[in-house]
């Protein structure tokens, strides 16, 4: 047994090496805050990380593009409404709030509109991305710092792969700058210690 592993390489190794985006941040609900709430609480940071990134960029040349990914509970065309809250739903709301609708990408079974982007590019607008379980696997950005929940997080499956998907720090070294290295993590139903045992899953996952 192990015989086919060629490298084993720890999250702590990783850390040490300045690949991955930790410390990370968990972000329980104020009293009675519903998920659009939590939308415009993350939509506040990642503007706060923008503005961050491009200081950064002014000091660096480095360009980062913070982009903040929400999961929803439903995404097929036919799906809208029964009390389960939709990526248009979400979409809506983002416009709402006043982010641009060229910002806004939803990526499901259904429905791909980052297909043709290239996210790391400066060409590329996206700063959300909107799905509910289609960036689990074998996908990578590493300019997403934020990840919004909106299901239960005590049972939600997706979550722990998600988890991962913020955790790539950009050209896989540390900017030197705290919230650019760091990531973030939002929900809006579920116990805090429920969480933070779905979100430890998820790094061993990783």
């Amino acid at each position: 047994p192990g015989m086919n592993i060629l490298v084993s390489i720890t999250g702590r190794q990783l850390n040490e090496e300045g690949m991955v985006k930790l410390d990370l941040h968990l972000i329980a609900p104020q009293h009675n805050a519903d998920w659009q709430a939590m939308l415009a609480t993350i939509k506040l940071k990642r503007d706060s990380l923008e503005k961050t990134a491009i200081d950064h960029e002014k000091n660096t040349g480095v360009y980062i593009r913070p982009i903040a990914l929400i999961q929803v509970e439903r995404t097929g065309r036919e799906q809208r409404g029964n009390a389960f809250t939709h990526s248009e739903d979400v979409r809506e709301s983002l416009i709402a709030l006043g982010v641009p609708k060229h910002e806004i990408a939803v990526k499901s079974s259904s429905l791909d509109e980052i297909r043709e982007e290239k996210l790391l590019s400066k060409e590329s607008e996206i700063r959300y991305i909107i799905t509910k379980e289609a960036l689990k696997e074998g996908w990578d950005c590493s300019f997403a710092y934020i990840l919004g929940i909106i299901p239960n997080a005590h049972t939600n499956t997706g979550m722990t792969q998600l988890v991962g998907r913020i955790l790539r720090q950009p050209y896989a070294k540390k900017t030197g700058v705290a919230d650019l290295d760091e990531s973030y993590v939002y929900f809006s139903n579920g116990q805090t210690q429920d969480v933070l045992s779905q979100v430890h899953r998820g790094f061993s996952d990783e």
